[in-house]
């Protein structure tokens, strides 16, 4: 019977080779770095801190600043949909903005529904919210540039 052997050396690189073409078939399925998805991310980010904290006020004094934060928002979700490989980004933007959710959709949803909310409810819910949009701008820092 005849086996191969193979080399200790030979392993090494037939796990290189493997290695580099799973690197590069990931690469393939991810978008690359985009400085206007970062830069939203980062400033929706900020913007939504702030709205948030006025949540202990009457929602009706903030609609028209929560109707037009929305559609900043959804604006956001339609630009890393549209690129193309970023259905993850996507994925997180929609489950952000989700009123059925308990990010910042599911937030505003609340906020509406009960009129003002307690600064401590406002502090727990935004802690897990602008969490979500960390990991939107890690996601989106950690991709390759391309230069």
């Amino acid at each position: 019977m005849n086996s191969i052997i193979i080399s200790k050396g030979m392993r090494l690189q037939m796990l290189l080779l493997v290695m580099v073409s799973m690197i590069l078939s990931c690469s393939s399925m991810i978008a690359v770095f985009d400085q206007q998805a970062y830069l939203n991310a980062t400033t929706l980010k900020a913007e939504a801190s702030a709205l948030m904290d006025q949540a202990t006020e009457p929602y009706v004094n903030h609609t028209d600043e929560v109707r037009a934060f929305r559609i900043h928002i959804d604006a956001a979700y339609e630009y890393a949909n549209g690129l193309p490989k970023n259905e993850l980004t996507a994925r997180q933007w929609k489950v952000l903005k989700d009123p059925e959710g308990n990010l910042l959709g599911g937030f505003f949803k609340l906020w509406g529904k009960n009129g003002t909310l307690l600064k401590g409810d406002i502090e727990a819910n935004k802690k897990n919210i602008l969490e979500g949009f960390d990991e939107i701008i890690k996601l989106e820092a950690a991709k390759i540039k391309n230069n």
